[in-house]
C-alpha cells in the first residue's frame, strides 16, 4: 500500500510541474510577441506641399510710398510765357504770386562809378513786377529767386550790383501784404557773346511752380 501511494504522489507532482512549465512557456511567448503596428502616415500631396512653400516664400505686400487718402502731391512744374507775360508762381509753403517780366535791359549801365562789371562782361537788368495773391504776407529775396539762361546753355545767378534807372527792390528783399505788388530789377553779369534766352523766377526753398519767360 505504501509503495502505491508514493507512486501516486510522484505522478501528481510530475503533472503539477509539467503544468507550471507550460504556463511559464505561455507567459514568455506572450511577452515576446510584437506589438500591434501603428498605422502608416499618409504623405501630404505634392501640390499641397508646394503651395505651402510658395506662400512662405512670398513677402507680405508693401504699402510704402502710397499717398494717404485725401492728400495731393505738392505743386510742381513750370509755367511758360514770353516777355511781358504774367505767370503764376506757387509753392508748398502757401506762396501764390503773379509775376510779370516787364523788361530785359541789355546792356545796362551801373548806377554809380563803383558799380562796374568785370572785364569781358556787361550788366543785364531783369525788370520784374511781383504781386502777392495769397492771404498771408510774402517775404523773399528776388536776387535768390531769379536766374537767366544764356544761348550757350549756361545758367547765371544774380550779381547784386545796382544798375541805373531800376532799383533792386529793397536790396533784393520783397515784402508784400496780400494783394500788394512791387517792381524792381535783378542784375546779372553776362560775358560777351552769349545772349539771354530765358528768365526764371521760383521759390528756392520750397518745391513749387517756376515761372519761365522766353526772350526772342
Amino acid at each position: 500500500m505504501m509503495g502505491h501511494g508514493a507512486s501516486a504522489r510522484t505522478s501528481t507532482a510530475s503533472a503539477a510541474l509539467a503544468a507550471a512549465a507550460s504556463l511559464a512557456a505561455v507567459l514568455v511567448l506572450a511577452s515576446c510577441s510584437p506589438s500591434s503596428p501603428h498605422p502608416a502616415r499618409t504623405p501630404a500631396p505634392q501640390s499641397a506641399r508646394t503651395h505651402s512653400a510658395t506662400a512662405a516664400a512670398e513677402p507680405a505686400a508693401s504699402t510704402a510710398g502710397t499717398p494717404s487718402p485725401g492728400t495731393s502731391a505738392p505743386p510742381t512744374g513750370t509755367t511758360t510765357g514770353l516777355l511781358g507775360s504774367t505767370l503764376p508762381v506757387s509753392d508748398t509753403s502757401g506762396t501764390k504770386l503773379d509775376v510779370t517780366l516787364t523788361k530785359v535791359i541789355d546792356p545796362a549801365s551801373g548806377a554809380n562809378s563803383y558799380s562796374k562789371p568785370a572785364s569781358g562782361k556787361h550788366f543785364v537788368g531783369v525788370k520784374l513786377r511781383v504781386q502777392n495773391q495769397a492771404s498771408s504776407t510774402y517775404q523773399n529775396n528776388a536776387n535768390n529767386e531769379t536766374t537767366i539762361t544764356l544761348s550757350n546753355g549756361s545758367t547765371l545767378h544774380a550779381n547784386y550790383n545796382p544798375i541805373a534807372n531800376c532799383g533792386n527792390f529793397d536790396s533784393g528783399q520783397i515784402k508784400l501784404k496780400s494783394g500788394a505788388a512791387s517792381t524792381g530789377c535783378v542784375t546779372f553779369q553776362v560775358p560777351k557773346g552769349p545772349k539771354v534766352i530765358e528768365v526764371s523766377y521760383r521759390n528756392t526753398v520750397f518745391p513749387g511752380t517756376t515761372a519761365q519767360w522766353s526772350i526772342h
